[in-house]
């Protein structure tokens, strides 16, 4: 009994491991997982969108950065020439020496930009092949992933309604064996009872010796004794005989109770093994399945948090190199302004000088000239940084937090998981155990309880003594029913069992006055199977 209710209480256990709030808030914040995880394909795409906008923008600033170039080369040319044309005129030979510095510093400053400019395009490549690393990961993993886990977190409702409805089998066959427990428990009082009525029995020669010898009983002829000892006689052989029936007929429905037992228990461990069937094995336990997603998830996710915290640190060194370019091209075009207002001073000179100074004046108004077209060639690089610190703000904002987070909520799953899984798994293991246990104790009952041949000979061998000892004929006692009244009355008062006092009636007469039942009558009459259990127990 006590096997039986523990194998019941591990059902219980296991179905409601499946059934338990655990397992609710995991599925539930499954799907919410679940729902990221579909959206990380398109972040990542974002993302490498952006990087190639950004090596695209790059790419740009650098063909105007050729342009600056271009225009530079002109200005130093101008600058040389300047020099050349003003050598006669003593004022100029300053003037051409500070634009030539101009132009030079101008001409550094654009090579510093291209140099900070290739290294950050040397940066976004970096950037690019880890993008493009992080969405090839999610192109092959995460579409199977979410789809395994969305099929894993809907088979759960399903094992568990499969588990529930073998649960359900078992319970209903063991409260089956338990019923037979009971009745075989109840059935077993047979055997206090047949001790009872054999003690009865003794009882009554006992009395019968003690009235013989008592003056009532020394009154008696011999002929009246012998006609006592005879009736006694056959009194004790009907109540010995009707104790044989008794104890046979609750035997046989002990003996068929536990010979049931075997197909019983075979039928348990059937249902164990159909029980461990669904919920073990990679191919039927959703929750393996969905464990080892989570872990493929856990893996990706912990690769993209390497992966995005470079690309990261990549972004932030962008952004840092975009703002000193920024700053380079505002000292680029201060040097344009400055060589501008120099020609200018210059064509102002020219114009004081006349003809002397004509030739000087054409060429201070091609600095002019070609210092302006660095106007152009600037602002659009000023553009594209505007354009890159946009992109790096979207990069460094939401699309990295997305990112970023996916491994705890994906960490927890996996953790609630592994802990439904554990208990499930632990569940089926004391099953296992526990309906080995029935089937091993029931079939030591079946092979070991055999009440008939151990006790029903003897009951036999003796109904067989005292069918012999009694006479063929019963005398009739009616003259002796007064004298003899005092020990029928007292044996009649040891008697415990309806059956007992109804058999005696048939041989000797009592009085009103001794048919009064003992108190133990209605303990030995309680014939509903519950109660005797309860008093086979108790």
């Amino acid at each position: 009994m006590e096997i039986l209710n523990g194998l019941v209480d591990i059902l219980d256990r296991l179905t409601n491991t499946l059934d338990g709030e655990t397992t609710a808030s995991t599925v539930k914040g499954l799907r919410s997982t679940v729902s990221d995880l579909a959206l990380l394909p398109k972040i990542a795409e974002a993302r490498h969108t952006k990087f190639v906008e950004i090596s695209d923008i790059c790419y740009s600033s650098s063909l105007h950065l050729d342009d600056m170039r271009e225009t530079i080369r002109y200005l130093r040319t101008f600058a040389i020439t300047v020099k050349i044309t003003g050598a006669g005129l003593a004022e100029f030979a300053e003037f051409a020496d500070e634009i030539r510095d101009r132009v030079q510093f101008g001409a550094e400053e654009v090579d510093k930009f291209v140099a900070q400019l290739g290294v950050m395009r040397a940066q976004l490549q970096t950037a690019r092949d880890f993008a493009e690393g992080i969405r090839s990961d999610f192109d092959a993993t995460v579409p199977r992933i979410v789809s395994n886990l969305d099929q894993s977190s809907s088979r759960i409702a399903q094992q568990y309604a499969q588990m529930s409805a073998v649960a359900s089998d078992v319970k209903q066959v063991t409260g089956r064996v338990q019923g037979k427990i009971a009745s075989v428990l109840s059935g077993l009082q047979i055997g206090d009872i047949t001790r009872q009525r054999i003690e009865h029995v003794q009882s009554t020669f006992e009395m019968l010796d003690a009235f013989l010898a008592s003056p009532e009983g020394g009154a008696l002829s011999a002929r009246e004794i012998d006609d006592l000892n005879t009736v006694i006689l056959h009194l004790c052989h009907a109540q010995l005989d009707e104790t044989l029936v008794d104890f046979r007929r609750q035997c046989r429905g002990i003996s068929s109770n536990i010979a049931s037992f075997s197909a019983d228990a075979s039928q348990i461990l059937v249902l164990r093994d159909k029980v461990t069937s669904e919920g073990g094995g990679e191919e039927h336990n959703a929750l393996k399945s969905m464990e080892a997603d989570l872990r493929i998830g856990c893996e990706l996710a912990e690769r993209v948090r390497d992966r995005s915290g470079e690309s990261d640190s990549v972004v932030g060194s962008v952004t840092a190199t975009a703002q000193h370019l920024l700053k380079g091209i505002e000292v680029i075009r201060s040097i344009k302004t400055d060589i501008h207002y120099m020609a200018l001073n210059s064509n102002l000179r020219c114009s004081r000088l006349g003809d002397a100074g004509r030739s000087v004046n054409v060429v201070s108004g091609e600095l002019r000239l070609f210092a302006g077209k660095l106007e152009t060639p600037a602002d659009a690089i000023v553009a594209d940084l505007h354009a890159v610190e946009a992109a790096t703000q979207f990069l460094s904002g939401e699309a990295t937090a997305d990112i970023g987070n996916l491994g705890e909520p994906l960490r927890h799953a996996l953790a609630a998981v592994q802990t439904v899984g554990a208990e499930m798994e632990k569940g089926l293991q004391e099953f296992a155990i526990e309906g080995q246990a029935v089937f091993a104790r029931i079939s030591a009952a079946a092979t070991k309880l055999d009440f008939e041949s151990e006790l029903g000979g003897v009951l036999d061998q003796c109904l067989g003594l005292a069918a012999h000892m009694a006479a063929d004929t019963l005398p009739d006692t009616y003259d002796l029913a007064s004298r003899i009244e005092p020990l029928s009355s007292g044996i009649f008062r040891i008697y415990t069992m309806a059956q007992e006092r109804d058999i005696h009636l048939r041989y000797l007469n009592v009085n009103s006055a001794g048919s009064a039942a003992p108190a133990e009558t209605a303990k030995a009459e309680i014939m509903d199977d519950d109660d005797l259990f309860a008093d086979a127990l108790f």
